[in-house]
């Protein structure tokens, strides 16, 4: 079915592109302050656990990274009508949330071995790799299936209202995706802590 040119001319003004992209630009910066309260709230944990901090900020490029790729996957999809904006059962789409959760799973382990090994070139002190490991991939997984969902959610609301899910998922990805993986570095911080 061809598109009508002064509907695609809309979609892709500036004005459209703003209407759609300043609100929600907006409640990422209020969510972004949110994340950093969080990370405040964590001093103890970070004190208790050394090593813990260097793994903040890769976590948070992590999560901004595989699912701002995954809601742009998404978008990319439902524009060419790969998959269909429902919750059903779809391969296209169970394919994009494996691939997303796969990575997630790879990358926290990378992350934790390199943060531990970049910790102990320095001739600081390291909780160790397996725990590091262990919050690493609690925080991982957590976040991750949490934001699939929402981006999904996300991407398929937008799209029936007619809001492009590129202009919304990557911001969204990145920002709830930093307030998850805080919250949930928390709260494997706070597990692991009982533990050891």
């Amino acid at each position: 079915m061809p598109v009508d040119d002064d509907y695609l001319e809309d979609y892709a003004s500036v004005s459209s592109i703003v209407k759609q992209t300043l609100p929600l630009l907006l409640i990422c910066v209020m969510l972004g302050l949110l994340a950093g309260v969080v990370l405040g709230g964590m001093k103890s944990s970070l004190e208790a656990l050394p090593g813990l901090l260097v793994l903040v900020p890769a976590i948070l490029a992590t999560r901004g990274n595989i699912f701002g790729a995954f809601g742009s996957r998404l978008g990319s999809a439902l524009h060419q009508g790969l998959i269909r904006p429902e919750l059903k059962r779809d391969n296209n789409l169970m394919h994009s949330i494996a691939a997303a959760l796969v990575e997630g799973v790879i990358m926290s382990v990378f992350l934790a071995t390199v943060a531990h090994y970049v910790i102990l070139m320095l001739e600081r002190e390291s909780i160790g790799i397996i725990p590091l490991t262990a919050i690493s991939l609690i925080a991982g997984v957590v976040s991750g299936m949490v934001l699939t969902v929402f981006i999904i959610v996300l991407a398929f609301a937008g799209y029936r209202r007619g809001i492009d899910p590129d202009n919304i998922t990557g911001p969204i990805a990145t920002t709830v995706g930093d307030l998850l993986a805080m919250l949930a570095l928390f709260m494997a911080a706070e597990v692991i802590l009982g533990v050891i």
